[in-house]
């Protein structure tokens, strides 16, 4: 479908901006199952309605058409032009009658750009979007948790101090400390095998090397402390 918003001068701006907030909307809504609402709701948040507000407007109307079949349509469909709209265009415009709809539509949004919407385009298209935002429905329970995890996901990516991405290093240094102490206590094991004696060490009557009690234990409290895994690398 072709809505010709590339071309829209400043008289398109307060449009835009209602668009915009809307789509920002929908974006935290369209993460609900569409069972979960009803079929107004459905098409109301849909960048298709919001892109020919008037058409799905009069399809919502006039029709029994599921959600999904009316965004197909908004998508497919030519803008729609208000009844107000199209009688002023015939009465101004000779050639009315011979062009198609996308023409239609396009005639429609040059004449208002260039007569300070005298032909109502605009002003229909803004009541239409309002009267759409009154057929969206509060958010479900399972949506607003939804969202919730959703921004807390886009917060998470965008600020590395936020306290999940705190918690998430911290919880990250702590099993690589538990990891290395353990790595470490293994390798010992394997160096005292060979018959080095490492610092703490004890040595039976027998000649067996034994480790420190607790000894993973205690390089691990070591690393919490602040000492450098490299050290470890040292007998």
């Amino acid at each position: 479908m072709k809505t010709f918003s590339h071309l829209w001068g400043s008289r398109a701006n307060a449009s835009a901006d209602i668009v915009d907030t809307d789509k920002q909307q929908s974006k935290a809504v369209s993460i609900a199952k569409p069972s979960q609402h009803s079929r107004s709701h459905n098409v109301a948040i849909s960048d298709e309605a919001k892109a020919s507000p008037i058409l799905a407007i009069r399809l919502l109307k006039n029709t029994d058409l599921s959600s999904s079949k009316i965004k197909r349509r908004l998508a497919e469909d030519p803008e729609a032009l208000s009844v107000f709209t199209q009688n002023f265009m015939e009465q101004c415009d000779p050639t009315w009658e011979f062009q198609d709809d996308e023409e239609k539509a396009m005639a429609a949004l040059t004449y208002s750009t260039q007569s300070g919407d005298s032909n109502g385009y605009f002003a229909a298209k803004h009541r239409a979007i309002k009267a759409l935002a009154k057929m969206v429905e509060p958010l479900t329970e399972d949506e607003t948790q939804a969202m919730i995890e959703r921004n807390t996901q886009l917060m998470n990516a965008a600020d590395p101090n936020t306290p999940d991405n705190v918690e998430a290093r911290k919880q990250a240094e702590e099993e690589f400390n538990q990891e290395m102490a353990h790595a470490t206590a293994r390798r010992n094991d394997r160096l005292r095998a060979t018959g080095v004696m490492l610092r703490g060490d004890a040595k039976r009557v027998s000649g067996e090397i034994v480790a420190p009690h607790g000894e993973a234990a205690s390089i691990k409290a070591s690393l919490d402390a602040g000492m450098s895994p490299a050290t470890l690398t040292r007998p």
